[in-house]
């Protein structure tokens, strides 16, 4: 397949590109494979970052077909963490990609009411903000909950939750005020959750049903590695299931129209999972009753 005909192909297809710009998260999730020691991204001074190469051969690429769906700010790291870099990374993607809409995942830690002011001049469209519970935590506290989302609220200068219209669920969506462009989540993760290619909780579920979830998405990570949907973790856990890598070809589209890569999309939609494949063990989609 041409460069053309690739990029074609992954104009019609592809609506979300997620993207990882660095490894480092000051979180130790249970329900998420960052707390394995075995991940370990927790060291603020041995932050890994995409080269600036990389990015930008990224931004210009989408560009080149006028990319307009969601770029998403996310993956396996805390995107605001490094406050000057993220800020000049989205301004970039803003002047390469006009009509995209820019989405960014954080937990909210680092977030106050002037950085969020600057996110959105920036270019940042659409924010999630995430209301974790504290690092080791491993079951769900309503009223810690809560607490976490007014305190979110509360370093924005938006108006606290109203409790009575949140309780007794396992995904809490606080929707703000339209000027702040965003949600506050609040999830159940150990009901209502996603064990993330079986590298957490329920890590000894067998899979049985299709996927059919990512067929819309490509997930790059900070080193260019690429997978076939948000779970994975190739740089630590799954580089053996890395469906492209935009060291080795840095055709973004190359990569995305690769055999590998379109024989794994094609696999997980008819659930004939490569023998011992993390889509063997994934609940993605496979969750509790209650929702938002």
């Amino acid at each position: 397949m041409t460069n053309k005909e690739a990029a074609q192909l992954f104009k019609k297809n592809i609506t979300s590109v997620e993207i990882g710009t660095h490894n480092y998260c000051n979180r130790t999730c249970t329900f998420c494979p960052l707390s394995l020691e075995s991940v370990n991204r927790r060291n603020f001074k041995n932050t890994i970052f995409m080269t600036d190469e990389m990015y930008e051969s990224i931004m210009k690429q989408l560009s080149s077909i006028d990319f307009s769906g969601r770029l998403d700010f996310s993956r396996y790291h805390e995107p605001t963490s490094h406050k000057k870099y993220i800020i000049e990374k989205i301004k970039i993607a803003r002047s390469y990609l006009p009509n995209a809409d820019i989405s960014l995942n954080t937990n909210s830690d680092y977030m106050t009411k002037e950085y969020h002011q600057q996110l959105l001049e920036a270019g940042v469209t659409n924010f999630a903000f995430q209301a974790y519970m504290k690092n080791g935590a491993t079951s769900f506290d309503e009223n810690e909950v809560f607490e976490r989302i007014n305190k979110i609220s509360d370093k924005l200068g938006a108006p606290r939750i109203q409790k009575d219209q949140h309780q007794n669920r396992e995904w809490i969506v606080y929707k703000l005020p339209d000027r702040f462009k965003g949600k506050i989540h609040a999830r159940n993760y150990w009901n209502n959750g996603v064990n993330r290619a079986g590298t957490v909780l329920e890590k000894d579920y067998v899979r049985t049903q299709p996927c059919f979830s990512m067929n819309k998405g490509v997930y790059i990570d900070y080193n260019g590695s690429m997978t076939a949907c948000c779970d994975m973790l190739t740089p630590e856990l799954h580089s053996k299931w890395e469906v492209g890598n935009l060291e080795k070809e840095p055709d973004l589209f190359l990569n995305y129209a690769s055999k590998f890569y379109t024989d794994f999309r094609t696999r997980i939609t008819k659930a004939q999972w490569y023998p011992n494949s993390p889509c063997q063990k994934c609940k993605r989609d496979v969750r509790g009753k209650q929702a938002r």
